[in-house]
């Protein structure tokens, strides 16, 4: 097995580089894990490559931890025993402990921490200093997996314990483990700043160090891969990334001098982490061909193998699903199913029955229905979900929308009946996952069922089914805000993330943007009074940032919008322009930064832009945002013949034609664009037939049907459907530059027929 490529871009970034921009998203499974003895592998970072359900972090964020106050948690002492604790046999309290971290190994986090709690009052003996110690930290992390109340509470337990330890000269606790578990459940409570303060005193860092000193390995990896997941999470992908790859390259030489060392072993899955981790992060990234080399590296296999040898199964399973996840990224669907079913020890033409039998590994199953859900094989996908449930396309509706009770498996089904349109279904079983029923009372159906994935898929569902009201009631329920609460305390975080971010957009789908624009500032730590110097200042949160940019954007805040972006990535506008069209790294950041400059009509600085961002992050968005910029361009017609026929590229040649014919009519005679107007009108039309309707489509229909002079009824009613499928739209301004030009059109055709 290959270590990987020795890292060739591993140099530290340099100290010019500003990467102050994070972002939410988190991978799936636990970051706890546990040996089978009390202290030997306890890994708080271990996880596996494959992406979960996302992990809200949001929250206040402290920037000085020894003078924070503490929770107002109910204080718990772990250590104060219980009035009945008995002396017991060594080994029966080595046994207990040894079975509370097997089950928060196996991630049964309620049983591990009633475990935990049984132990820490003595009912199986009264634990030494350190096995307290050690079972305060895994109450902690069985705590940090479960509700934000929890997560508070195991906060509160370990500052609480980390008062009775030493501190080091950076400020970080003695007590092993403890200061790696607090950083995490300060993540999970979106305490980002907290988190990374913690962790960089862990690795005797400055906070105000050079990048290339904050990115040198500390020799305590556990810290190192958690500060670069952790930056991962912040959006800090230069720091997360150069961290990694001066990881892996010291692990590497560290393998290479040492083959024979005791702690090879030990490094070869420090080494396999790393890799994923890289992997990982380069995905976000949207450099999926980097991570695809690497990945094909440690298997053994070269991007030039044949078919069958790429899609082989090997013995790395981890490996494999990554790779798959990768396919997909890179639009190379078919091969990551041929590699799936050979995970699966399936062929592509066995019967429907054998290919949608669950394999048992519920990883690959679920990737494979996510596979078949990007390959339009939604049948497929379903047949095998409702295998994995228990449950048979056949079932009566009450049987097919009950609950199965894995709530990965039951949300993956209700999402796919979503796109499926097969709505009622997918309320009904959102609702039996919440323990409500479709006739129940709004305030049944609007009270939260303490499943926070559970809630804020059925209020998205509302959202889609234009149920606003039930959705923001959820949502306020949710933060502890009562409805009728004045906009000072509605626009009170309530310090768990993905609510939070959930919260602004509801507001403004429903054209709330004041209150959006108020909620954000206040988890970004600004006043709406604020300079324009304070407010464009990014808060270091990325999610919060970019949110706050977009929404400036819908505010008709354009300006706003552009110096806070600029800012997030080091830039500002008075930069040259070579300067301001360089990639960020941050694809995200460059996406938005171009449509803002597209909105005000800088046409050819937003191109270049993408331009370069396509060579960067090879991303299909980027491609898409190229061609949408080149429409009533020379040589659009050449560039979009090199993609296969979508939605999207239809939807783009009718934007082509209908710009083509704006610009005939303005320069030239009204009758000049007609035959470009019906060619636009009839690839809209194309795409309304033949692929599943979009708001855009609908909206493109409507302004051909307007500029052809049709009647006032009937392309107001394709606006209207655009509206419905996405209500949003009635509050966007509508003050984007190419209005103008349509506008200039418009009156020109209405002058001629005067």
């Amino acid at each position: 097995m290959s270590y990987g490529p020795t890292p060739t871009t591993g140099a530290p970034v340099s100290s010019g580089t500003r990467t102050s921009q994070p972002s939410g998203y988190c991978a799936s499974g636990s970051d706890t894990g546990a040996s089978k003895g009390r202290r030997s592998t306890l890994n708080p970072n271990a996880e596996t490559f494959i992406p979960r359900s996302q992990r809200p972090h949001g929250g206040h964020q402290h920037s000085n931890i020894p003078s924070r106050p503490a929770t107002a948690y109910q204080s718990f002492t772990p250590w104060t025993l219980h009035p009945e604790a008995k002396t017991c046999p060594p080994e029966a309290l080595k046994k207990a402990i040894n079975s509370a971290f097997a089950m928060l190994k196996n991630q049964n986090f309620t049983d591990a921490e009633k475990a935990f709690r049984v132990i820490l009052h003595g009912k199986h003996g009264i634990p030494n200093p350190f096995d307290k110690q050690e079972v305060t930290i895994g109450l902690a992390r069985s705590l940090k997996e479960q509700t934000c109340e929890k997560q508070m509470e195991a906060c509160s337990i370990l500052e609480e314990l980390r008062l009775d330890g030493k501190l080091t000269r950076f400020g970080a606790s003695s007590i092993s483990n403890l200061d790696l578990t607090l950083s995490l459940c300060e993540e999970a409570l979106g305490r980002h700043l907290d988190a990374e303060n913690r962790l960089l005193r862990l690795r005797k860092k400055m906070r105000d160090a050079d990048e290339r000193a904050l990115c040198k390995p500390s020799h305590y990896y556990a810290a190192d891969i958690g500060n670069a997941r952790l930056w991962q999470s912040m959006g800090k992908y230069t720091l997360a990334e150069t961290l990694l790859l001066n990881l892996k390259t010291e692990l590497i030489k560290n393998l290479q001098s040492k083959p024979y060392s005791p702690v090879t072993s030990k490094l070869r899955k420090h080494l396999d982490t790393v890799n994923m981790t890289l992997a990982r992060l380069w995905q976000l990234m949207d450099k999926h061909q980097k991570s695809e080399l690497m990945m094909l590296d440690i298997i053994g296999k070269r991007p030039d193998d044949n078919e069958d040898v790429l899609c082989r199964r090997s013995d790395h399973k981890d490996v494999d699903l990554a790779l798959t996840f990768i396919w997909r990224a890179l639009g190379k669907r078919e091969r990551a199913e041929r590699l799936l079913l050979n995970m699966s020890r399936k062929h592509p033409d066995d019967s429907e029955e054998i290919l949608c039998s669950p394999t048992g590994y519920r990883a690959i199953d679920m990737a494979l229905v996510r596979t078949w859900e990007e390959m339009d094989k939604l049948e497929l996908a379903e047949k095998l979900l409702l295998n994995m449930s228990g449950k048979k396309p056949n079932d009566n509706e009450e049987t097919l929308s009950e609950s199965c009770r894995h709530h990965d498996i039951d949300l993956t089904l209700a999402l796919l009946w979503q796109r499926m349109y097969k709505y009622i279904r997918t309320e009904k079983l959102l609702l039996n996952m919440s323990g409500k029923r479709p006739g129940d009372s709004g305030e049944v159906l609007c009270k939260p069922c303490g499943n926070r994935e559970i809630d804020l898929a059925l209020l998205r569902f509302w959202g889609l089914a234009g149920k606003h009201k039930l959705a923001e009631k959820l949502l306020l329920n949710m933060s502890r805000k009562p409805p009728g609460a004045s906009e000072e305390i509605l626009c009170k975080p309530c310090w768990q993330q993905e609510i939070d971010l959930a919260l602004v957009r509801c507001w403004e789908v429903s054209g709330k943007y004041h209150l959006s624009e108020r909620l954000l500032l206040n988890m970004s730590g600004k006043d709406t009074d604020g300079s324009e110097e304070i407010l464009c200042k990014p808060c270091g949160n990325h999610d919060f940032d970019l949110t706050l940019a977009m929404i400036w954007e819908m505010m008709d805040k354009p300006e706003r919008t552009e110096r806070l972006l600029l800012n997030m990535i080091g830039k500002h506008p008075g930069d040259d322009e070579d300067s301001l069209c360089k990639p960020s790294g941050n694809h995200e950041i460059d996406l938005t930064l171009a449509r803002c400059w597209e909105i005000t009509g800088k046409l050819g600085r937003a191109k270049r832009l993408v331009e370069r961002g396509c060579e960067l992050y090879h991303s299909n968005e980027f491609e898409l945002t190229l061609l949408m910029l080149s429409t009533g361009q020379e040589g659009f017609m050449e560039m979009i013949s090199r993609y296969p026929e979508s939605a999207n590229t239809l939807l783009a040649k009718s934007i082509h034609y209908f710009n083509l014919a704006r610009q005939q009519i303005i320069q030239d005679t009204p009758e000049s664009g007609q035959d470009n107007l019906h060619k636009a009108l009839e690839f809209v039309e194309s795409a309304l037939q033949k692929y599943p309707p979009s708001a855009g489509a609908f909206s493109q229909k409507a302004h051909c049907l307007r500029m052809l002079g049709r009647s006032e009824h009937e392309w107001k009613e394709w606006f209207d459907r655009a509206r419905a499928f996405d209500s949003s739209r009635a509050y966007k301004a509508k003050t984007n530059f190419w209005r103008n030009n349509e506008a200039a059109a418009l009156q020109k055709l209405s002058n001629s027929k005067e």
